[in-house]
């Protein structure tokens, strides 16, 4: 990754990324089929294929499976530029493109299983621990996994699991995961379709469920391995991205992105609905100050909270690449900072809907679905700030015990 894109990058100059262009050019598109989109419990077949054919999916897969294997920064600000104009397809893309970078952590093996036919095929999740047994050549899973975004369009599904009788030990235990991930194919789960809610309604989160699956060793990776820098697929997969410690690329892969957009998305939403507005008594809406208040300070908290991410992820690009070394504390500070971005734009976005008054609630207009969106991706277990506030700056005034249950 040459320095000099990613100091374009960190001046927001993304002119020489054809994925960012990409997707500024589907934007419009996205935005057509927003309102039909939002009545839909999963994400358009046609919108699958726009995301499909520019290539978005795999950005973080290796490129010797034909992928991207670009830069965190440019995946970030691909998402965040797609849910400008619809939070869901942001959020399945962020979702089901995560765990392209993560199959790269796996044996090979398993990496032929799913691309070796098909580079483009997708992967669901979650990774919430069910149980499973060890037997002969593998693991017996069983279970219910609920949130499995973009589910429908997948062929294949991460799901999280600890031995019966085994116990979970080192950072894996510590950091309150499950033991192992394992891979399974569309034949072995069924998807069972109760998405009905509130926010994020296009992602199609549905539940999934599992009998006594078989699954052999080489679908199976310890999450020990991936967090100590041991996992067979980095003997093959050895590039800059995949030397990045992984949870600095997994924790900002769809929240943090998403948010940014659904914000920038409602603040455009705010403009065109109050251009040029004049009210009952004859005052221009930019004689408002509150409104001009609340324009400003989303778009410069927006600007302020995506730049020091992408700072961020230069230091620990530099880092992998032989500069200066970057400690626990400092790790643990980049966590904090973007697990505050969703909730932070949800209050700045309470604010613009507040100011657009009573017509804003009309279906004819975006505010309550952008707003909603924001409101559930927020809820997200990744923005529990407080947690990883305790795991920074509690450390910094001596609660060491936190600094061992918490990895970054």
């Amino acid at each position: 990754m040459p320095i000099s894109q990613i100091n374009n990058y960190l001046r927001g100059d993304f002119s020489d990324s054809e994925y960012v262009q990409k997707a500024r050019a589907l934007v419009p598109t996205l935005k057509k089929r927003s309102a039909a989109q939002w009545d839909c419990p999963k994400i358009f077949d046609e919108t699958i294929a726009d995301l499909q054919e520019a290539g978005f999916f795999q950005m973080l897969q290796p490129k010797r499976w034909h992928g991207g294997e670009t830069t965190p920064i440019e995946s970030f600000e691909v998402t965040s530029i797609l849910a400008e104009a619809d939070p869901s397809v942001a959020w399945v893309l962020g979702v089901v493109g995560i765990h392209h970078y993560h199959l790269a952590f796996f044996d090979p093996k398993a990496q032929e299983e799913v691309w070796g036919d098909n580079p483009k095929t997708l992967i669901s999740s979650p990774y919430a621990p069910g149980k499973a047994k060890r037997v002969d050549g593998g693991y017996v899973l069983s279970g219910r996994w609920g949130f499995s975004s973009g589910s429908d369009h997948c062929s294949w599904t991460f799901l999280g699991g600890n031995i019966d009788g085994e116990e979970n030990t080192g950072q894996a235990k510590q950091s309150g995961m499950a033991q192992y991930c394992f891979l399974l194919p569309r034949s072995d789960y069924e998807i069972i379709p109760n998405w009905d809610v509130h926010g994020l309604r296009a992602t199609g989160s549905n539940d999934i469920v599992v009998k006594d699956a078989f699954i052999p060793e080489h679908r199976a990776l310890r999450w020990e391995s991936v967090l100590t820098n041991k996992a067979p697929g980095l003997k093959m997969n050895n590039g800059v991205l995949y030397k990045i410690p992984f949870f600095q690329i997994f924790s900002r892969a769809t929240q943090a992105p998403s948010a940014l957009g659904a914000l920038k998305g409602l603040v455009q939403t705010f403009i065109d609905f109050n251009y040029q507005k004049v009210s009952r008594h004859g005052v221009h809406i930019s004689a408002n100050q509150a409104a001009v208040l609340a324009v400003s300070q989303a778009l410069s908290h927006a600007e302020e909270m995506k730049t020091q991410v992408y700072k961020n992820y230069a230091r620990v690009i530099a880092e992998v690449e032989g500069g200066p070394s970057i400690s626990m504390d400092e790790r643990r500070q980049f966590r904090f900072q973007s697990s505050q971005i969703p909730p932070r734009c949800a209050h700045l976005a309470g604010e613009l809907f507040r100011l657009s008054g009573g017509h804003a609630i009309y279906k004819q207009y975006d505010f309550g679905r952008l707003y909603n969106d924001l409101i559930a991706i927020q809820s997200h277990q990744l923005n529990n700030y407080q947690h990883h506030a305790n795991a920074w700056a509690g450390t910094l005034l001596g609660d060491e015990k936190i600094a061992q249950n918490y990895f970054a």
